[in-house]
């Protein structure tokens, strides 16, 4: 089996990006609990990444109670797919 020697092409091709990742913290301070779960899983939808990741990390989204988590989140995954490996 192969797995991707690095992440460089994936990062390049990101649709979220670092720009994405402005609009959330901005977001995380605008919205109520349920708004920002809204953007959370719309971030997660807009990246590139396997349906199986996305819809892992919904269900992730669904079971938190706070905006921290959510944010905790949605931000290990948009790292994870930088090549980060959160």
């Amino acid at each position: 089996m192969h797995t991707q020697s690095s992440s460089k092409a994936r990062v390049r091709n990101d649709t979220v990006g670092e720009d994405g990742m402005k609009v959330l913290f901005e977001k995380y301070k605008e919205c109520d609990l349920q708004s920002f779960r809204e953007v959370c899983k719309q971030t997660i939808d807009e990246s590139t990444g396997s349906k199986v990741t996305k819809e892992r990390f919904h269900r992730e989204l669904q079971k938190a109670v706070s905006k921290d988590k959510l944010l905790t989140t949605v931000t290990n995954y948009l790292l994870a797919g930088q090549g980060l490996g959160v």
